[in-house]
Order: C-alpha cells, then sequence, then structure tokens
C-alpha cells in the first residue's frame, strides 16, 4: 500500500509523547503523481519523520484506520476516492472512534477560493497551493503540531 521513509533529524522534526520521549515526526501523504510524492518526500527528509505515502484517497483511509499519524498531506484529486471524499471520511472516521483530531492539509493544485472553501468544509485544517515551496508546507505542519499539542497539553491540565 504505502512506503515508509525516515529523514535525518531536524528542527521542528519530531512529537514529544506523553512520556516525553521525542520519535518522529509520523506523515501519512496521499497524491496520485509519483513526480508530486517525490517532491513531498524529498522537502519532508529535511526534519525527521516517518512518511507512508500512498496513491488514491481509500488508500488514505485505510491507512490512517490501521496506524495513527501526526499528520495527513492531501491531494484533492485522486482516482479511485478524491480527496475532499476520504477527508471527510476520516473525520467521520474520528468521530466514530473519539481518535484525536489529526491535522490534514490538503495540497494541491486546486488553488481557487471554492477550492479552499471545499477543503474546509470537508475537514481539512489548511490549504497549501502547488507547487509545494518547501517553507510553506514545513512551517504548515510545525504550526499545526504546535496548535495540537498545545490543545493536548490544555486539556490535560483540565482533566
Amino acid at each position: 500500500m504505502g512506503r515508509t521513509r525516515s529523514g535525518p533529524a531536524g528542527e521542528n522534526a519530531s512529537v514529544t509523547t506523553d512520556t516525553d520521549i521525542e520519535r518522529p515526526l509520523r506523515v501519512l501523504l496521499a497524491d496520485d503523481h509519483p513526480t508530486n510524492r517525490a517532491v513531498v518526500e524529498v522537502i519532508l527528509s529535511l526534519i525527521s519523520v516517518e512518511l507512508v505515502a500512498v496513491e488514491d484517497g481509500a488508500q488514505a483511509v485505510d491507512a490512517f484506520k490501521a496506524s495513527d499519524f501526526d499528520v495527513v498531506l492531501m491531494d484533492l484529486q485522486m482516482p479511485v476516492m478524491d480527496g475532499l471524499t476520504a477527508i471527510r471520511e476520516i473525520r467521520k472516521y474520528e468521530a466514530e472512534t473519539g481518535r484525536r483530531r489529526t491535522p490534514i492539509l490538503a495540497v494541491t493544485a486546486n488553488a481557487m477560493s471554492e477550492h479552499i472553501a471545499a477543503s474546509r468544509a470537508a475537514g481539512a485544517d489548511h490549504h497549501i497551493s502547488k507547487p509545494v515551496v518547501p517553507d510553506t508546507l514545513l512551517t504548515a505542519i510545525a504550526e499545526k503540531i504546535d496548535a495540537l499539542s498545545d490543545a493536548e497539553s490544555a486539556a490535560r491540565a483540565v482533566g
């Protein structure tokens, strides 16, 4: 289904778990074009990641259900199941199972305002237009992971 790859350690490259042990960022990438997957893989090699790359939305949903990820990078136009449907399915699965909300970043050539609105309506947390700019992608990932960590810390403090 997918491929796993780890990159070298770098800044903003790891996640601190409940036991304060740092581990590589687990990233699910769904894109049907091998070149696009390769570009994102090169960008992610700048940080420490465990990458699972799949070719369509159905594979993304299956991979998401089978494992925990820190962030999902989702193309919108793919065969079998498009990215918007996959995002909705992932959000539905999270709600049904009580799994924490995983940041989903739409990474797509669809850059018009209606495309951004559609990805947000489906449940995406951020929209990145192709061609992907490395700093834009890495900053968006870091911001979403930091926001998630802050929310989880606040929930533990309250609960």
